[in-house]
């Protein structure tokens, strides 16, 4: 697994900007991953719920794509963290989307980790991370290859905690 970086270093090196090979309408998705204490349970469960078979299956993890809602839903087992959530996230349809929203939330101060070309998720993506001020975090991602070796284990940046990224309201 690749470790991430605070610096714009990575996402300087995506100017040579990509495509995604994950296909869905319009320009971006809500992503959401929750975190499972039993992944077969809650296959069953989101089949059911979802009416739908899961797009991936792997060892402790799960990803629906969903057309209607359009969204990435992914399931992991991590039983040492079952908040609520996991993560929450955006998948766009490339590099450059990536690149202009960490300028954006740079240009707030925001804190951000961001990640180049890393396994995650059982695919490889560029991504962004940030957290707000109750630590719920947030990737925006584009997916650059469907699949890698790695998943999401418990060393993850998903499983992480790191400083709350956000910009203060401004003084009245």
């Amino acid at each position: 697994m690749q470790t991430a970086t605070s610096t714009s270093a990575t996402l300087d090196a995506a100017k040579n900007f990509q495509s995604s090979v994950a296909k869905f309408p319009g320009n971006s998705r809500i992503h959401v991953s929750i975190n499972v204490t039993d992944l077969g349970r809650s296959l069953h469960f989101y089949m059911h719920f979802f009416g739908t078979e899961p797009a991936k299956v792997r060892e402790g993890y799960a990803k629906f794509d969903l057309s209607d809602p359009p969204i990435n839903f992914s399931i992991n087992e991590n039983p040492l963290d079952t908040r609520t959530q996991g993560h929450l996230g955006v998948q766009v349809k490339s590099t450059r989307a990536v690149q202009e929203m960490y300028e954006r939330l740079k240009g707030q101060d925001f804190k951000i980790i961001s990640e180049d070309g890393t396994e995650c998720c059982y695919a490889v993506q560029t991504k962004l991370w940030v957290a707000d001020p109750d630590g719920n975090r947030w990737e925006v991602f584009v997916t650059t290859e469907p699949d890698a070796l790695q998943g999401c284990g418990a060393d993850c940046i998903c499983h992480q905690e790191f400083e709350r990224s956000f910009a203060d309201a401004p003084a009245k």
